[in-house]
């Protein structure tokens, strides 16, 4: 299975984001599946600080990303 890459960090308020606080391996059969994980792992990191999460393929290719405050309102 490809190595999929959920990772997640602090969004300043100028937009910045910081060093990756999270940063864990997400086996998925494919991209469809690896962004069902992400989004079903998104709801359960504990760190409230982490507002910015995305997904990257083996390549470093973006497949999704999530600001918090957008899936909290």
């Amino acid at each position: 299975m490809p190595g999929y890459r959920l990772r997640g960090a602090v969004r300043s308020e100028d937009g910045a984001i910081g060093d990756p606080l999270v940063d864990e391996v997400l086996s998925a059969a494919d991209a469809k599946e690896a962004v069902r994980l992400a989004n079903s792992r998104s709801l359960t990191i504990e760190d409230d600080t982490i507002n910015a999460l995305w997904l990257v393929d083996a390549g470093g290719t973006l497949l999704w990303s999530l600001r918090r405050a957008d899936r909290d309102s």
